[in-house]
């Protein structure tokens, strides 16, 4: 292992911050409104806190950041969080070291961290940057450990406590099993950076909240020199059926596939997207598939190309729950439920994605086949 497998001990456990907007007694979750970035916010019934990602529309100018910064004292009343999730190596996750991001969240906005839980840079890497290389040496470097301790995320519900009744799984990183490990880096088509994302689900009462990432849901090599492979198969068959879903990578065209979504089932998917970007996202294949088994929420109109059907546009994205029965999301209500679904031969897929529920041997093939350059297959 190297230097970022050693995990700090020190991990800074405080009350809760006085003030704040937070409501004691209620699971929050905030999806904060960054663009074409990724930022959420969870708040344990008794304050505690975590932070998923803090991303930035342009890496070098710190708007997500302050955006962040602002957003999270309002509703947590200081400048703390107990934990923050590194989803991936992605500026639109994290921002750049020197410049913005978390980095910029920690040196320049006086934000203290608690634990910074993040993938493994050494065992696992894939198609690499400047933004990844600038991250693996500040996670080494003392100011960096000193001032984020960070650890390697480990699946588990070990490295994250929001509190009582709340439990908090890591239910895969760094390709959840599918990908081999190595350093890939220098091969023309590595795995792109989407693919070591850390997928989780939170469950409080009845109700369960997935969200990986940039996880990829289908496997295609792409024109601009990576490829993508079918992780949410496997993280699906661990979450099972779920309330709501932060929808993977922004509503792009290689997650949120069609097997994903027959699996955790949610009633409400929330898609993290700028307006008028020129990825277009949310694409419009994946928005059929969301609107076909949930109520959608977005935080931009994104693409404008694209069509959103009933989807609604609300700037962040709040969930809260007071019983892990009923829960709200900006204010409408739901109610969380524990379905009972049919797995015949008990291989984790249910009926509604397993081609054949009967036999334990027939399971559904990853989207668009097997890379045996990065993966095992069969």
């Amino acid at each position: 292992p190297g230097p970022d497998a050693h995990a700090p001990s020190d991990q800074v456990v405080t009350a809760p911050c006085p003030g704040g907007t937070w409501m004691p007694g209620a699971l929050e979750i905030h999806h904060i409104d960054v663009g074409q970035a990724d930022a959420a916010l969870i708040i344990g019934p008794t304050g505690r806190t975590l932070l998923i990602d803090v991303g930035e529309e342009i890496s070098s100018n710190g708007e997500g950041a302050r955006t962040v910064a602002r957003y999270v004292e309002q509703v947590v009343g200081c400048r703390r969080v107990d934990h923050v999730i590194v989803s991936h190596f992605h500026s639109d996750h994290l921002g750049a070291v020197g410049a913005s991001g978390l980095w910029s969240l920690v040196h320049q906005l006086g934000y203290e961290v608690g634990r910074t839980l993040h993938r493994d840079l050494t065992t696992y890497v894939g198609q690499a940057g400047t933004i990844l290389d600038g991250w693996r040496q500040y996670l080494r470097s003392e100011d960096g450990r000193m001032r984020l301790r960070p650890e390697i995320a480990r699946e588990g519900t070990s490295q994250v406590d929001l509190g009582p009744g709340v439990t908090f799984r890591i239910l895969g990183v760094d390709g959840a099993g599918i990908l081999r490990a190595g350093d890939f880096r220098s091969d023309t088509t590595p795995p792109n950076e989407n693919d070591y994302s850390i997928a989780s689900v939170l469950r409080f009462g009845r109700f369960d909240y997935f969200t990986a990432g940039d996880l990829s849901g289908r496997f295609f090599e792409s024109t601009n020199g990576y490829t993508y492979h079918d992780i949410e198969r496997e993280a699906a068959r661990r979450a099972g059926d779920v309330d709501v879903y932060r929808a993977n990578h922004h509503g792009s065209h290689s997650g949120s596939s069609a097997l994903l979504l027959a699996e955790i089932d949610p009633e409400v998917s929330v898609v993290s997207c700028g307006r008028n970007n020129s990825y277009g996202h949310p694409d419009q294949g994946t928005m059929a598939r969301l609107l076909g088994t949930s109520d959608v929420y977005l935080t931009q109109r994104g693409d404008t190309r694209q069509a959103i059907g009933a989807a609604q546009v609300v700037g962040h994205v709040v969930i809260r729950t007071f019983d892990g029965v009923s829960y709200t999301v900006n204010g409408r209500p739901y109610a969380a439920t524990d379905p009972v679904r049919p797995d015949v031969d008990g291989d984790g897929f249910f009926a509604e994605s397993d081609p054949d529920d009967r036999n334990a041997a027939s399971v559904p093939p990853p989207t668009g086949g097997c890379d045996p350059r990065y993966q095992t297959c069969s």
